[in-house]
């Protein structure tokens, strides 16, 4: 972009300190916002600008949030984007079979053995012992939680 053809002055103190690359990029960004080319920036063109580069970067936050794809952000998908640990309480139960809240040693070699672990009783007993830190033989949800978070995935 020839400085000359510009429908704005360009100080010769900004031409002598700031290198023609960069003077040239500012010029180009300068341009993109002052919409109607008459050499400065309105605030309403101002707003335009900046609006719609956040427009993108919502819309972009949208479709993660949109997990189904269907266009729209249904309850549980805005639960699941507000509420970091909702899907790790979906889990725990799903896992927890007789809904009493607790991983019993039944439950942890049904998910052993939906999983395909090639654990034994004994191990999988040992490892809920890891995990049991009141010792009363189940794993509560918290319990369950502080493994997640220390192994990274649910």
């Amino acid at each position: 972009m020839n400085v000359g053809e510009l429908k704005f002055k360009v100080s010769e103190d900004v031409k002598a300190l700031i290198p023609e690359p960069k003077l040239t990029a500012l010029i180009e960004a300068f341009s993109q916002v002052d919409s109607n080319q008459d050499g400065k920036i309105g605030v309403d063109e101002f707003l335009d600008f900046s609006l719609a580069k956040k427009k993108t970067d919502l819309i972009k936050k949208f479709e993660t949030l949109d997990t189904d794809k269907d266009g729209f952000i249904e309850f549980e998908e805005f639960v699941v984007a507000t509420e970091p640990t909702f899907n790790i309480l979906k889990r725990f139960r799903e896992l927890d079979l007789d809904r009493n809240g607790l991983l019993s040693i039944e439950e942890a070699l049904d998910i052993a053995d939906r999983l395909v672990l090639p654990l034994s009783t004994q191990q999988v007993q040992t490892k809920m012992h890891e995990v049991d830190r009141d010792a009363d033989g189940q794993i509560t949800y918290y319990e369950y939680l502080g493994v997640i978070t220390h192994i990274g995935f649910q």
